[in-house]
Formats: C-alpha cells, structure tokens, sequence
C-alpha cells in the first residue's frame, strides 16, 4: 500500500449518482474564478479527511460536526475541526448544551459564510470518509448550498459500504450490521467510549485504514 493514493483500492465506492456527478461538474465550472476553485479539482495526495455530523430532531436545527485528517498509516487527531453549527442559539439553549456535552464541542458557531469557509478550506479537495457519509453529509451540504452555493464537491466513500462489502467478501452468511459499535466489533478496534462527532469521526478513520489493510491482504 505503500505510495499508493488512499482511494485506488475502491474507487467502485465513490458515492454519487450521475445526478451528482453532473451538478459537481456544473459547479466546477461556475465557480471557476472563484476563491473556492481549488476545492473542486482533483486530489492528487494520499491524505483525506474522515466526517462525522449529528444534527438535531428538533427545531430551530443545531448541528455538531468533526473532521479529522487522515493518512495511509494514522489518523491525525492533532488535525481537527469541529463545532455546533445553530443559526439561532438564543432559541436553542437546551439543544446548545445537549450537543456541548454528547458530541464534546466547545462553544457554538452561526453557519455563515466565514465559518463554512473556514470549514471548506480545511477540509480542501481532500476525499470524505465517514460511517454512512450519504446520510452524514446531506444536512452539511444542505448548509453549504444555503450559504455559499454548492454542496462539498469531494470525492466520497462510505465506510460502512466499505464495510459491508469486506464482510461479505470473506463472510458470504453474516448479515452487516448498521451500527458503527459493531463494524468496530467485527473488525477488533477500540469501541467508542464517549459518542463524541470527534470519536465518530476518528473511529470511521481507523476502521477506514483497517478496512485498507484487509483488502490489501486479501486482494
């Protein structure tokens, strides 16, 4: 694996449907001259950042989201963004602390264009994973689109499909569980402890490169 882009091994898992892949393509040209032009040509570095979003049921919406920095060999946990998004916390002190203690964020921040900005560039063109990133992203992108008029043009796996499809590699009769305590089970890494969206997201990296090592082996 050595040398090798983080994505060769799956590239079949990208997420997006051809829907997606023209509004991408769309969105690369509009934003051309942009500031944010870099975000949407290709990686060509062997890093990508893991995701993990938890958004809440009630309204006004208060979301706490973390990336972390990884590569082939290690999860940077020194490289981490994270926060509780809420464009009106005056509305939401009750949800505002619930998310400052489950998900371990220091204060909150409004969405707006300086945040999401900031968001963007560190995440850069660098590919998204995360445990059901379809499902993760969505909210994040629905702010993105909102404020700055695109959702994150990366390319994108999905650790539990990633997941899924492993076990059923080698385990044609085991039914893939949804649950990412589980995925973390089968696979004999650290069970979450505290259900953090920085512990999300450092858990969906380390299963991630386990994940890597397997089909390595097994390829």
């Amino acid at each position: 694996m050595s040398g090798m882009p983080l994505l060769d091994r799956h590239m079949t898992l990208l997420s997006g449907s051809l829907r997606t892949l023209l509004q991408r393509e769309s969105d690369r040209r509009r934003w051309a001259d942009s500031p944010y032009a870099w975000l949407f040509q290709p990686y060509m570095g062997e890093e990508a950042v893991a995701l993990a979003c938890q958004v809440s049921t009630v309204q006004p919406a208060v979301m706490s989201v973390a990336a972390v920095v990884l590569s082939p060999r290690r999860v940077h946990t020194s490289r981490t963004w994270v926060a509780t998004l809420t464009a009106s916390p005056a509305l939401a002190p009750a949800t505002l602390r619930r998310h400052h203690q489950l998900h371990d964020t220091v204060s909150s921040r409004t969405p707006d264009a300086e945040c999401l900005s900031e968001l963007a560039e560190f995440v850069g063109n660098r590919p998204l994973v995360g445990w059901q990133l379809d499902h993760t992203i969505e909210p994040l992108n629905g702010l993105f689109r909102t404020v700055l008029g695109f959702g994150l043009p990366n390319a994108q796996v999905d650790v539990a499909k990633l997941h899924g499809r492993q076990l059923r590699r080698l385990h044609p009769h085991v039914e893939a569980s949804s649950r990412l305590g589980d995925a973390l089970n089968r696979w004999q890494l650290p069970a979450l402890i505290w259900p953090s969206v920085v512990s999300e997201a450092t858990a969906s990296a380390l299963l991630y490169l386990r994940l890597q090592r397997e089909i390595a082996l097994t390829a």
